[in-house]
């Protein structure tokens, strides 16, 4: 993925808008517009502020998926190409899909806290 991608869905992933990433990083929004659509490229010393505010490695920042913090150890490989076909499906696709992945863990959540709730119960008697 290109740099510009990166940055761009690093903050979407914030949930942050252009102009809440320049402040940080204490520049204008035009100038983080030019980063993620490729018209201009950020400096080194950008770079690293921008790694050091999304808490990624440059590695990571610059298109190796090796370098991002949040490592993923994805055993099922059709899983892992799911999630490489959504990354490049459009925001609202990509939130939808969160939403149902959310949807699922919170289902599986629910029913390990009924089955505990249930043990306690039986073992309390």
């Amino acid at each position: 993925m290109d740099i510009h991608k990166r940055i761009k869905q690093l903050r979407l992933e914030h949930e942050w808008k252009q102009s809440e990433l320049a402040e940080k990083l204490g520049l204008q929004q035009k100038q983080i517009s030019a980063y993620e659509r490729g018209a201009s490229k950020p400096s080194t010393e950008a770079l690293i502020k921008l790694a050091k505010i999304f808490n990624v490695s440059l590695d990571y920042l610059v298109g190796n998926l090796h370098g991002h913090n949040h490592s993923l150890k994805v055993r099922d490989k059709e899983l892992m190409r799911y999630f490489e076909i959504l990354d490049q499906y459009d925001d609202e696709e990509r939130t939808m899909a969160k939403e149902m992945l959310n949807l699922l863990i919170m289902k599986h959540k629910f029913l390990e806290l009924s089955r505990t709730t249930s043990e306690n119960l039986i073992n309390s008697k």
